[in-house]
């Protein structure tokens, strides 16, 4: 594995043109990327952590270390840990899909739709985590796409989901069923669902809302509700 360095932060060589254009679109600054062990003797170079290092820490409460992914099943080692990606957790993710920490995930978010990715906040739940990142190549089929005035399956399933996830901030579903018409009470759910995962707020379940609504599901029943 080739890296480059940004920010101080070792990074897949394969994305590192697409990181800067990111930086340059959006003024943010990456706090962290890839922590595996092929990109140790990096991290030590900058004085920076590696995912085992910060397990480690974690796990023996030294003070100030927040909540680590054991190794082997963190996207910050291109290792799938099965919120961020479907599949097993542990399987081998490709280079653009390892973990990203920016400073300011909107602004890194909003960038990378202007590039033609699609980005998602992985763990908006987790006050330690809001401000991991990971790309997408492509929308997820699982979540439909919907709008003002349509009705029937792919409504309902998308406000099934509003109304199985919880909102990070009141912890609440964000709709109290699930309806077969994408009417006012819908598009207000995805709005405030789009405002609180860094989306663009226009009520409407294009790719990266329905991208975001599968990650969101998937945190979801992974926490065993």
């Amino acid at each position: 594995m080739e890296f480059a360095v940004i920010d101080d932060c070792p990074v897949p060589a394969e994305i590192a043109d697409e990181i800067r254009r990111i930086k340059e679109l959006s003024g943010a600054h990456l706090n962290s990327c890839d922590r595996s062990p092929e990109a140790e003797p990096i991290l030590r170079q900058f004085g920076k952590h590696s995912q085992q290092q910060l397990y480690d820490a974690f796990m023996h409460h030294q003070p100030g270390a927040n909540p680590a992914n054991p190794p082997g099943r963190s996207t910050h080692e291109r290792r799938n840990d099965g919120v961020a990606y479907p599949g097993p957790p542990g399987a081998q993710l490709e280079p653009w899909q390892v973990g990203m920490d920016w400073d300011n995930p909107p602004a890194a978010v909003a960038a990378a739709r202007r590039l033609g990715w699609i980005a998602t906040v992985t763990y908006p739940r987790n006050v330690h985590e809001v401000q991991h990142v990971n790309f997408r190549k492509e929308p997820e089929d699982a979540i439909p796409s919907g709008k003002e005035g349509d009705d029937g399956p792919d409504v309902r399933k998308i406000t099934h989901v509003l109304e199985t996830i919880r909102s990070p901030f009141n912890h609440q579903p964000y709709l109290p069923e699930a309806f077969p018409h994408y009417g006012p009470r819908v598009i207000e759910a995805v709005k405030r669902f789009q405002a609180e995962h860094h989306q663009t707020v226009d009520g409407i379940v294009g790719p990266h809302t329905a991208t975001q609504l599968a990650v969101a599901l998937r945190q979801f029943e992974q926490q065993g509700h």
